[in-house]
């Protein structure tokens, strides 16, 4: 994994990437402290989805990118990129990556 995605923003600069104790953390940068929202834990495919998609890659190039990587094909990356999204999702991160 490339050290380049610590502190990595999203688009709209929100949150961002640390890693501490073997694990990446997604920090929501914006809270006030009155609804205080987790940190969400990324593996190292999910900070490189994150990394990626900071960028401003599409699912399919972040696909292609994964699957090259761990040599795998592309549809089966592709499905577990849009499960980690929809994750993300889940709890309540939104990245707008189509």
């Amino acid at each position: 994994m490339a050290g380049n995605c610590f502190g990595v923003e999203s688009l709209d600069a929100r949150y961002r990437i640390r890693r501490a104790a073997g694990s990446y953390w997604l920090l929501d940068m914006a809270q006030s402290g009155e609804n205080y929202i987790e940190p969400v834990e990324l593996n190292e495919s999910g900070a490189r989805i994150w990394e990626l998609a900071s960028q401003g890659a599409d699912v399919l190039a972040i696909a292609e990118e994964l699957a090259g990587q761990y040599g795998m094909d592309i549809e089966t990356v592709k499905e577990d990129v849009l499960q980690f999204l929809a994750g993300l999702e889940a709890a309540g991160v939104s990245i707008g990556v189509k």
